[in-house]
């Protein structure tokens, strides 16, 4: 264990009692999470996204099948958050995906769970001008990395830069059709027990937005995970399903725009 998750605060440690935990790795944004049978703890350097994190999980209480927040606390620029754990299986897990049928009610099932909420009442916006401005500032203070993009975004027969790429999306912006959106709808981030969609994980990305944010990157995803991307290969997945599972029909349109908006976010 590292001596920052030694150093666990005693609201935290109180709820935790004498469980013990499993270093689940160290992620992208410097966070590491400790995993315990009925919880989970996430520290990372404390900044304004993760008090929004808080915010979502707490709002999304009770309308939403997500983490409930334990405890939460900021100290010595570190925020420790511990979290239920949400239970079943994540829908990228070979039993998961060798089962279509399963794999993608879930999906259509967390889609309608979301689309359920009203917008209205959602106080966090993830709209296409919210992403084109966090876009253009991580462009604008060199943070952006093309190296996370798809190899076809950028270069021969693509973009010719990441400026290039924003101002083809501030110059085509689609009719939006606003809903409660994931933000971040993948299959690493949605759980099943093998009957049902049982919960969402990592929603600091949960806002207002368009329907096609969600359903392009879920479609991207189920594309990634059945193709080879990540090794093996699953012939009887076809990604198109999601749009008939979920009673959209697919729009090419919108779904290459918002898999390009995600690369620069």
């Amino acid at each position: 264990m590292s001596e920052r998750l030694k150093q666990i605060p005693d609201s935290i440690a109180a709820v935790l009692g004498d469980r013990t935990g499993k270093l689940d790795g160290l992620g992208k944004s410097g966070a590491q999470v400790l995993l315990f049978d009925d919880y989970v703890l996430k520290v990372r350097p404390a900044d304004d996204w993760d008090t929004a994190d808080v915010k979502i999980l707490r709002w999304l209480a009770g309308k939403a099948p997500v983490p409930q927040v334990a405890a939460h606390e900021v100290r010595d620029g570190q925020d420790w958050l511990l979290m239920t754990r949400i239970q079943g299986k994540e829908l990228c897990k070979p039993e998961v995906m060798n089962n279509p049928t399963l794999l993608l009610d879930c999906m259509a099932q967390a889609l309608h769970t979301l689309w359920s909420i009203p917008a209205a009442d959602c106080p966090f916006g993830r709209t296409v001008a919210d992403n084109l401005s966090h876009a253009e500032a991580a462009i604008r203070t060199g943070s952006f990395d093309p190296s996370d993009c798809e190899p076809e975004t950028f270069g021969s027969g693509g973009f010719e830069n990441p400026e290039a790429l924003l101002n083809w999306l501030k110059n085509n912006l689609p009719p939006q059709d606003r809903v409660v959106t994931h933000g971040d709808f993948c299959l690493p981030n949605l759980f099943t027990d093998g009957k049902r969609f049982t919960g969402f994980i990592d929603v600091g990305n949960v806002g207002a937005g368009d329907r096609w944010m969600d359903l392009a990157l879920g479609w991207r995803s189920l594309k990634h995970n059945s193709d080879g991307h990540y090794g093996k290969v699953y012939p009887e997945i076809d990604p198109d399903d999601l749009f008939r599972a979920a009673g959209v029909p697919k729009d090419e349109e919108k779904l290459r725009y918002y898999i390009l908006l995600d690369e620069l976010n």
